[in-house]
């Protein structure tokens, strides 16, 4: 149940799901499994369209490179085309993070000031309740204290979701020796869910990521059943490997932030003994509303920085993925953005020879007005546009040709409040992004 922010209506509903479940599995205890097969399992949750999408219907994923994540969501958000295009106001959200039972630090878990930066830039485009939740088989609210979300959180506005009670839930076309998968209801029930994971080594799944991620919204308060089930499987087998897909497919949640600053390399999911996997610096987010396009392009950067792995040990996941119809693992039909963040050059993509040479907004921080440059090094279209922490676009500055060499334009903010702001500079074959502090 919710600590926060909870109305009374799903407070209720969520009260009743779980005393109903968790006492007929206390008091009748064989009878279970017979009560289970004569009640009809929910069908998979229905996640929203994905609104990040090029003119061609093809997901666009956005890899942001730095080392503030602050920074790198702001300008990550306004590359995809602005928070808004998901999240209406009034519409609760709940963001799910990877947490484990083992005090361990981020990137083992994700970074809880990782995290406060989501919720506070979800707070910035709803009004409705920002949550907070996942489930490691732990207890969540000592779980939430112990890796730092609490009160970290709720000093912010935000909610806490404590994971109790579950639905049983079922695709229609699984086989009948497939038991119903337990998916708690405080996700089943989220209008809205974005998914905040880690990237690191996994030594049942290859690699962890956005997909696998979703195994944190199945168990049984316990946890039992489902995670039991998927864990009998075997690692590294095809079964568990399909299994993270279908799991996926329950939740189907809206959009990724993969937070690979650093990354668990070598081995994994954790750093300490018998693990023993390496902390390694990457650098970089990755944004995307395709989750499955998502895992096969950090599988790449994976590669690059692990010379241990090989990406083509999660195919049988992404192949799952593709058939249940969850998205695209071939990358040719993915736009993909790279941006540079925290003062690092950006990163080349598409016909190199139309990439503005160098940008820079000055003076900055600034009072009311400034002027954003940027060398063109052949006359091209260009649409210079500024976007709040959200990545909503404040103000077109500018669209249509511009010439090749230096061009400027003055910013006028006299009508925008202080704080953060993200410009924009876009060619038909490049994007490129810079931070602009407005202070009056």
């Amino acid at each position: 149940m919710l600590r926060d922010n909870k109305s009374r209506r799903d407070f209720i509903k969520s009260m009743l799901v779980g005393t109903a479940s968790t006492a007929s599995l206390m008091t009748l205890g064989p009878m279970a499994n017979s009560l289970r097969a004569e009640t009809r399992a929910e069908d998979p949750r229905e996640g929203l369209p994905n609104p990040f999408v090029n003119q061609y219907g093809h997901p666009i994923l956005v890899c942001v490179e730095g080392t503030d994540f602050e920074e790198m969501l702001a300008m990550g958000l306004s590359a995809l085309g602005g928070l808004d295009l998901l999240i209406d106001n009034n519409q609760d959200v709940l963001i799910k993070p990877n947490l484990v039972h083992l005090e361990e630090p981020y990137p083992t878990i994700s970074d809880p000031n990782s995290v406060l930066t989501l919720l506070q830039t979800v707070q910035q485009v709803t009004s409705g309740a920002a949550m907070v939740g996942d489930s490691s088989g732990f207890i969540t609210s000592r779980l939430y204290e112990a890796v730092g979300l609490d009160p970290l959180i709720p000093n912010a506005g935000g909610g806490l979701v404590d994971f109790d009670s579950t639905y049983e839930v079922r695709r229609s076309t699984w086989e009948p020796e497939v038991p119903d998968f337990m998916v708690y209801s405080a996700v089943y029930d989220s209008p809205i869910i974005l998914n905040l994971c880690s990237l690191k080594r996994h030594d049942c799944s290859y690699m962890t990521c956005a997909l696998k991620n979703h195994v944190g919204t199945v168990g049984n308060p316990g946890p039992a059943d489902t995670r039991d089930y998927l864990h009998d499987l075997g690692g590294l087998t095809e079964g568990f490997l399909h299994t993270v897909a279908e799991i996926y497919g329950l939740i189907n949640s809206e959009l990724v932030v993969v937070d690979a600053r650093q990354v668990v390399a070598i081995n994994g999911p954790f750093v300490g003994s018998p693990y023993f996997g390496e902390v390694r610096d990457l650098n970089k987010i990755v944004i995307c509303g395709d989750q499955v396009a998502a895992d096969a392009y950090c599988a790449q950067l994976l590669d690059g920085i692990d010379e241990t792995f090989d990406p083509t040990t999660i195919e049988p996941t992404l192949t799952r993925a593709e058939e249940l119809g969850l998205g695209t693992a071939d990358l040719s039909q993915v736009e993909i953005i790279e941006l540079g963040g925290s003062g690092t050059r950006p990163r080349p993509v598409g016909v190199n020879d139309s990439l503005p040479n160098s940008h820079q907004c000055n003076p900055n921080p600034f009072n009311a007005s400034t002027t954003i440059s940027f060398t063109l090094p052949k006359s091209t279209q260009v649409r210079l546009s500024v976007h709040d922490i959200t990545g909503r676009t404040v103000k077109v500055l500018s669209s249509g040709w511009r010439e090749v060499g230096i061009n400027q334009v003055i910013f006028d903010a006299s009508r925008l409040s202080s704080g953060s702001y993200i410009y924009q500079i876009k060619t038909p074959e490049y994007t490129a992004c810079g931070k602009l502090v407005l202070v009056k």
